[in-house]
């Protein structure tokens, strides 16, 4: 059962139509940016936990746009989907910060939500890894499986993100390794309290993300906060990932070797003697002595049978909504029960 606290909302992009012009701080006019344009930093407790804003005055818009819950608890490996509170505490930071200090009446606007639009929201959910399945061979295998199925799919790193429709304008379905994100970023804030648990939990996880652009949300009728309930979200969240429909399995104990550490032009070695080919026949006899001695080399014997258990776990299994799992409750902080109210 898909509740409230497995789904959560990352990104957010809001834009405000002023009734007036507002107060930005001398020292931010000052900063260099595009003509027109005011670049807007509103600080959080957290390191490099900001929110951005951009102000045009000449059209009197405030466009304010960052992770929200990463804003407000220091990471946003997991958080609430109550967008309009959300929303709601980007404008009340941006205001108290002193970053742009809001007129009474466009903060009354924002309050109720009446002044606010929807620009995109990155929904997401994480899902559990199977005992013995590494988050690099699950996303492997489902980047190879949306390929052959003729998937528009865009990958970066090996097992690191997959996209679905990455540049659509209207759309787009994310999977990533949330822990490998954490470390390539500087990891999580040295300040955040149960620092080590939250990586723990991101570590033992994969990301998926629904990316809805201002498009979708329009044609779903989504561009004021309160539009954004738990249902809509839920949702999309189903059509999204249902429509995936995968059939190809994936094997557990392939975990001896994190192929992002090899050069680029042994991996289709590795690949071939993971599902059991025989190297020597497929390769001519020098270029199976250099590569041999590149695997020994990086502490790896490819001479040997793979290491599988034999037991294999369906995509479908994995990335699946009945999957997504929710964060220990001791790092939830708070007792409430998430699943009685609706976001």
């Amino acid at each position: 059962m898909l509740t409230p606290k497995k789904v959560f909302v990352d990104t957010i992009v809001t834009q405000l139509s002023l009734l007036s012009s507002g107060v930005l701080i001398e020292t931010e006019e000052s900063q260099n940016g595009p003509p027109r344009v005011k670049r807007i930093l509103v600080p959080g407790a957290y390191q490099d936990k900001n929110l951005h804003a951009l102000h045009f005055p000449s059209k009197d818009i405030l466009v304010l746009e960052g992770s929200v819950i990463g804003y407000k608890q220091g990471h946003n490996v997991f958080g609430p989907c109550d967008v309009p509170s959300l929303v709601l505490d980007g404008h009340i930071a941006m205001h108290r910060k002193e970053a742009f200090r809001l007129s009474g009446k466009d903060q009354r606007r924002v309050e109720d939500g009446s002044g606010v639009e929807v620009k995109r929201l990155d929904v997401g959910v994480n899902f559990a890894l199977p005992d013995g399945v590494s988050t690099t061979r699950a996303l492997v295998e489902l980047a190879h499986e949306m390929v052959d199925k003729g998937m528009n799919t865009s990958t970066y790193g090996y097992g690191e993100t997959v996209y679905r429709n990455q540049h659509s304008q209207s759309s787009a379905l994310k999977f990533y390794d949330k822990a490998k994100e954490l470390t390539d970023n500087k990891g999580l804030p040295a300040n955040l309290p149960n620092r080590e648990a939250v990586m723990d939990f991101a570590k033992s996880i994969i990301r998926c993300e629904v990316v809805l652009r201002h498009p979708k949300l329009k044609a779903m009728e989504m561009t004021k906060p309160k539009d954004c309930t738990f249902t809509m979200l839920k949702s999309e969240l189903e059509n999204a990932i249902g429509r995936m429909n995968l059939k190809r399995s994936v094997r557990a104990g392939l975990t001896s070797l994190d192929l992002r550490d090899v050069k680029q032009m042994y991996h289709t070695t590795y690949r071939c003697w993971e599902h059991g080919d025989d190297l020597e026949t497929l390769l001519e006899p020098k270029a199976y002595k250099r590569q041999l001695a590149y695997f020994d080399s990086i502490g790896f014997d490819i001479r040997t049978p793979p290491p599988v258990s034999g037991e294999e776990t369906p995509l479908g299994d994995i990335f699946t909504l009945s999957n997504a799992v929710e964060p220990p409750p001791e790092l939830w902080g708070d007792d409430d029960d998430a699943e009685a109210v609706e976001c």
